[in-house]
């Protein structure tokens, strides 16, 4: 579990509207382009080539299976429960912990790499732009709760616009995609859903049974259990795309009527809404999953023009005569790899060889066997000219 205080090592699968008190000086610029262009915020790091299958919190390191999250991830999370929630405190239970509270991930942490570009698909994003580490992507939590969300016991349902307007920018964007040079039917991600604001989330119990908490309401103490008929809307920053992503992953369409008649015993307005958001849920998820061969080829033509402008640069190097952009050291032919500079000789001497000019003979020496060009008896003067 990744808690404020500390953040072991983790491969857990986590889960991780109206004006609220975040900034992000980001969102004050409004995208051109129809397509999110960056997702990142003031402390994702940044886009780096993807090399694995698993997308992880620190770029260069996502062919580990285990990998702690970065201490500036962990820095930036903490100043953002501070501003958004006035501290580190658990969206269920309302109760400030600065030492146990951890961080959840809406969108997991170990989500596949090829899930990773159906999102971006479908959400609007540029290809290789988002990363799980975005501050709309994470939210403090108990342990306990952290627990039960990891293990699909219960999600966030965005209100019944909010899951309109989410069902209606993923069919849009898929839409577009197919005529990407066509007038798009939606804007930007962070234009529809700026961080600086929170969604009313509805809490929604699938598996909670065993588990209860007391929660201060109106000035009194009430006693929440499954299935949390009287838990009061949860007002919180995250994105709704991702809360519904997260959603469509736990619940099933057999689920929904069992759900809704825990929560509404009648048939009155509010069990019909509730059904129907819960509805859209895997309606939206069906779409998503309809696009995966269309993300694919997505994914395979943007690979392919990344090649090709890399390629057109360095044919443009090569006939300007220009330097590359990454130069390759130079080494000699021999075993080590290493060359005969002024910097090996710099360092022989720092390491107080008792007879360091005869270390460099032996590596003359050693190096003649792959290199016959050298002469070992040459002065070390033009040995090393």
């Amino acid at each position: 579990m990744s808690r404020l205080g500390e953040y072991p090592y983790s491969d857990r699968d986590p889960e991780s509207s109206y004006a609220g008190s975040i900034y992000d000086h980001h969102d004050d610029k409004a995208t051109p382009s129809p397509v999110e262009e960056s997702s990142h915020d003031e402390y994702t790091p940044p886009k780096k080539n993807r090399t694995s299958s698993t997308l992880y919190s620190t770029p260069e390191s996502r062919s580990e299976r285990l990998k702690a999250i970065s201490n500036r991830t962990r820095d930036e999370f903490r100043k953002m429960c501070k501003e958004i929630y006035g501290g580190p405190v658990c969206l269920i239970t309302q109760v400030m912990d600065q030492v146990s509270t951890e961080m959840a991930y809406v969108i997991p942490r170990a989500t596949q790499y090829s899930m990773v570009t159906l999102y971006e698909y479908c959400l609007g994003l540029e290809y290789k732009s988002w990363h799980v580490d975005t501050r709309t992507n994470l939210f403090p939590l108990s342990p306990t709760w952290h627990s039960l969300f990891d293990n699909k016991q219960w999600l966030l349902l965005p209100d019944a616009a909010t899951m309109r307007d989410v069902h209606n920018r993923v069919k849009a964007v898929i839409e577009w995609r197919k005529s990407p040079d066509s007038k798009p039917g939606f804007i930007p991600l962070r234009s529809q859903w700026p961080s600086n604001t929170k969604t009313r989330y509805s809490f929604i119990s699938i598996s909670c049974t065993t588990v209860h908490f007391s929660l201060k309401k109106d000035g009194d103490f009430v006693i929440c259990q499954h299935p949390f008929s009287n838990l009061p809307l949860l007002e919180c920053h995250i994105l709704p795309p991702y809360a519904v992503i997260n959603a469509a992953q736990k619940l099933s369409r057999d689920q929904i009527d069992g759900i809704v008649r825990d929560l509404h015993a009648e048939q009155t307005k509010e069990f019909e809404e509730l059904k129907q958001r819960l509805t859209l849920v895997c309606d939206t998820w069906d779409l998503f999953m309809d696009a995966e061969d269309a993300a694919k080829a997505w994914e395979k033509s943007a690979e392919g023009e990344k090649s090709e402008a890399v390629g057109n640069r360095k044919r443009k190097q090569s006939d300007s005569g220009e330097a590359p952009d990454h130069r390759e050291r130079e080494r000699s032919p021999n075993s080590s790899g290493d060359s005969l500079t002024e910097k090996f000789v710099s360092r022989i001497k720092r390491r107080r060889t008792y007879d360091w000019k005869a270390s460099i003979k032996q590596w003359i020496a050693e190096s003649t066997r792959a290199s016959p060009s050298i002469d070992p008896n040459l002065p070390l003067d033009l040995a090393l000219a």
